[in-house]
Parts: C-alpha cells; sequence; structure tokens
C-alpha cells in the first residue's frame, strides 16, 4: 500500500474539523456495542423529531451527511452510524460488510429509537446495506431514501469494481471522473489523502467481502412496500442512472428524482439539490415523528 505521510494528517484534520462543526450544530458522539462490533456514530436533533438513519458510502465517513444534519437538525432525529473504522468504529476486518450491518443498524434503531420505525437514507454501499435491512426487517423501515445506491445485481459489476479498486493516483482520477462532473476543490487538493483511505484495510476489506448473493433483484425489490424515493445524480458514472431507473421501476410505488449535472458524490458535488431532493421525499410521504415510548432505552455505553 502507497503511503503518504501528509494524507493521513489531512484526513485527521478533516475529521476533527468536521466534528468541532457537527457538535457545534448540538450533535453528539455516542458508542453501541454489539457482538464484536463496537459501532461509534453520530445523534442530533431533538429525541422526538422525525427519526431518520443515515447511512453513508464506500470510502466515507459520517460527516459527510453535515450538509443534511445541518437541514434536517431542527425538526429531525438524526442518527448517523460509521460504518467501518475510517470513522471510529471497531469491527473485524475494520468495516461492517453487508449481512453484518443488517443486525448491527437493527441493534441500533430499537437502542436509539426505542421500536419508532424510521427513514433509512443510503448513500452509495449505505443504500445497499439500507435496502439489505429494509428487506430483512420491514417493521422497522417508515420510509426508504436511495442514494445513487449500489447493490442492483444487473449491472456491469466488472465496471464498477475497475474503479473502486484504486492502487495510485491515476486510479484517483479515474474513480473521480466516475463520482464528479467537476471535481469540489477539496478533493482536488485531497487526492492522496483520497488513495490513501481507498487503499486502506477498511475499504479493501469492505471490497473483498462483497459477493453476488449480498447483491439484490427485481424480484427483490418488489417486496418493499414502504414508501421509496431513489435520488441519482445524472451523470453518476459508477452506478449509471439506468440503474436507478430500472431499481425503481422494480420497487412499487417507487419515485425517482434526477438531479441535473452531478455525479455519483452528490453530498458533495451537489449538497443543496442533495437537501431540496430529501424534503421532496419528505413532503410526498409524510411520516409522523411520534414519540419514545415510556422507558423505551436510550444508547448503552460500550463497556
Amino acid at each position: 500500500m502507497l503511503f503518504y505521510p501528509h494524507a493521513v494528517w489531512f484526513l485527521r484534520l478533516f475529521t476533527l474539523a468536521t466534528g468541532c462543526w457537527l457538535r457545534l450544530l448540538g450533535a453528539r458522539r455516542r458508542r453501541l456495542r454489539c457482538g464484536e462490533v463496537t459501532l461509534a456514530y453520530t445523534v442530533a436533533g431533538p429525541p422526538d423529531g422525525e427519526p431518520w438513519l443515515l447511512l453513508h458510502g464506500l470510502g466515507s465517513v459520517g460527516a459527510g451527511w453535515a450538509p443534511v444534519t445541518r437541514a434536517l437538525r431542527r425538526d429531525c432525529r438524526l442518527v448517523i452510524p460509521e460504518l467501518s473504522a475510517l470513522g471510529g468504529s471497531r469491527s473485524p476486518g475494520d468495516c461492517l460488510g453487508v449481512p453484518q450491518a443488517a443486525e448491527v443498524l437493527t441493534r441500533l434503531i430499537e437502542t436509539e429509537f426505542g421500536g419508532r420505525p424510521v427513514t433509512v437514507a443510503g448513500l452509495s454501499l449505505g443504500g445497499w446495506m439500507a435496502v439489505r435491512l429494509a428487506l430483512q426487517h420491514p417493521e422497522q423501515v417508515a420510509r426508504l431514501v436511495l442514494v445513487d445506491a449500489g447493490g442492483y445485481r444487473d449491472q456491469d459489476w466488472k465496471r464498477v469494481e475497475s474503479l473502486v479498486r484504486v492502487d495510485g493516483l491515476g486510479g484517483v482520477d479515474r474513480l473521480y471522473s466516475a463520482l464528479f462532473v467537476r471535481v469540489p476543490w477539496i478533493m482536488r487538493i485531497s487526492r492522496a489523502a483520497f488513495l490513501q483511505t481507498y487503499t486502506s484495510a477498511a475499504v479493501r476489506n469492505a471490497l473483498d467481502g462483497l459477493c453476488e448473493a449480498d447483491t439484490f433483484t427485481a424480484a427483490d425489490l418488489a417486496r418493499l412496500a414502504m414508501p421509496t424515493a431513489l435520488i441519482w445524480g445524472e451523470h453518476d458514472g459508477l452506478f449509471r442512472l439506468e440503474a436507478g431507473r430500472a431499481m425503481a421501476a422494480a420497487i412499487p410505488g417507487a419515485r425517482l428524482d434526477v438531479l441535473p449535472g452531478c455525479g455519483h458524490a452528490v453530498h458533495l458535488e451537489c449538497p443543496g439539490a442533495l437537501v431540496a431532493a430529501l424534503q421532496r421525499c419528505r413532503r410526498a410521504s409524510p411520516v409522523t415523528a411520534g414519540r419514545r415510548p415510556a422507558g423505551a432505552p436510550l444508547a448503552s455505553p460500550a463497556k
């Protein structure tokens, strides 16, 4: 693995800065132990707000949801787990696999929301996990939001793998061309940090652990009965728009919201458009916030 010392410092600085910013927004850090996993996560918003679970993508951290957190925190209760060691969670292989994630996230929903069904919003690999969670535990999902989601079986997986298996700065540039229409300045100056992340054990092990059995088909998607919205970058070069259209056609009553001029990483390239799309989802399928049942638990500290 290539090593860039300044990249490590950049990642640490970015994590520290976003963490401080989230705390200024009222967010708080918690941990939950579930078997071999100690899950780090962030909570924000009023405890009785509309419940949301936000799942980030491969090679990312929960702070990537910062613009969404800022927009929704006033009337939504946001829980944002770290799905790998990059964000401070501890698990075998430094990452949560897709099958393992459903179990851990189920425990998190029960712990933080006390039985209330939640809106599960997942981006890329997080969207893949969101679909699996919704299929296995539909009673926990009040609304499903899939943002440029991975996991749909009927697409060119060799092409996808050739993009995400990054082994040099040339590979970073190829992946950037799939993630962005216009590369944000923060990503242009952090190519080495991005390379360090995508050659980390957390990302490599996550990719190595994926298999065809974890993917889902149109028949699987047809079982989803909760209100579902798909949000897709018009020029997503990783999971192309045609996959989003096929998924939307397979899910009963699903809505597809295409964001013009955006690539795959809409949360970084087009955060304002993403927030607007999420608000459209809320208006199209309102969910009652409800209240935590009396005596329902808050997060239990890791022991």
